[in-house]
């Protein structure tokens, strides 16, 4: 059987989630390896400032504490959903989310990328520029983009 390796970028918001009960439903394969991939944001003034020493260890020492609770959201979820897929985690300190993650699927030779996103109703539209607009036009890998169920629809 063929291993099938997925980046999934995860925020621990809505929209990662739900790409993850994506992942559930339509491959859930044993053989898969599902590797979350967390984008921190670097410190904003880490240049030129006195105190960036402090400012650069404390916001490095945030974004640990965020990406292990990330992780450890994360791989409840999986136990909760029953994925069958060997489960790694990774992290990148970068500006630009989309980047990082068309990086990371590089690094990590990624099948596939599954990304969560934000839809596109109305205003929105412009931001569609974002994440998953970014790695769908940089990373040359099948991704997989989920939308928002629609808003309009009672079930």
């Amino acid at each position: 059987t063929m291993t099938r390796k997925i980046l999934m970028p995860m925020d621990g918001g809505q929209h990662s989630h739900r790409a993850l009960n994506w992942y559930v439903r339509n491959f859930n394969a044993r053989d898969d390896e599902l590797v979350f991939a967390f984008v921190a944001e670097p410190p904003r003034s880490a240049i030129g400032d006195v105190t960036s020493a402090d400012k650069v260890s404390s916001s490095m020492a945030e974004n640990i504490a965020k990406a292990k609770a990330l992780a450890n959201d994360a791989s409840q979820k999986c136990t909760e959903l029953g994925v069958k897929a060997r489960i790694r985690f990774l992290e990148r300190v970068e500006h630009n989310a989309g980047q990082a993650i068309v990086d990371l699927a590089n690094e990590e030779n990624a099948d596939v990328i599954l990304i969560g996103n934000r839809g596109i109703r109305g205003i929105k539209k412009a931001f569609l520029g974002s994440v998953s607009d970014y790695v769908l036009h940089h990373s040359h890998r099948t991704t997989i983009i989920v939308p928002p169920p629609p808003k309009d629809t009672h079930h």
